[in-house]
């Protein structure tokens, strides 16, 4: 197989000096032709690549939008979190809470709140602790 290598590069060898030597000797006018044909058909191909990369690229664009969508959108591991965001509707839950807290409301809304018993609870806190504070004294004698 070795020397059959050796006759093939001779071959070629012996085959490019021929269409070169033959490509020199033609006259002007047909090596002229000839350029001109090559540059066509390079200009075709050129214009057939551009007509198909046109013709996929919108669909190629609209593929990878979905992809970025589903790798932005479906969650990833073998369990969804318990309050997955869901991105047709919002994240409703953790709006509501927000502006259930920023409101000021008591956050047991159905109850009504007496501040008299808290005012109570402290002034009933004030007195105890003083009654506590006087009758150690007075244990101690001071």
């Amino acid at each position: 197989m070795v020397g059959g290598q050796a006759m093939d590069s001779e071959l070629e060898l012996r085959a490019r000096a021929l269409l070169v030597g033959s490509a020199e000797n033609l006259p002007g006018a047909v090596r002229s032709r000839l350029t001109r044909a090559r540059h066509a058909a390079l200009a075709a191909r050129q214009a057939r690549m551009r007509y198909q990369l046109q013709r996929w690229l919108p669909a190629s664009a609209v593929a990878a939008a979905v992809l970025a969508l589903l790798v932005v959108f479906v969650p990833h591991g073998r369990h969804a979190p318990a309050a997955a965001f869901d991105p047709l509707i919002g994240n409703v839950a953790g709006v509501e809470e927000i502006e259930l807290l920023s409101s000021g409301m008591p956050l047991n809304a159905d109850q009504d709140v007496d501040d008299d018993f808290y005012e109570w609870a402290v002034d009933a806190a004030d007195g105890a602790g003083g009654a506590v504070h006087a009758t150690t004294t007075n244990a101690a004698g001071t």
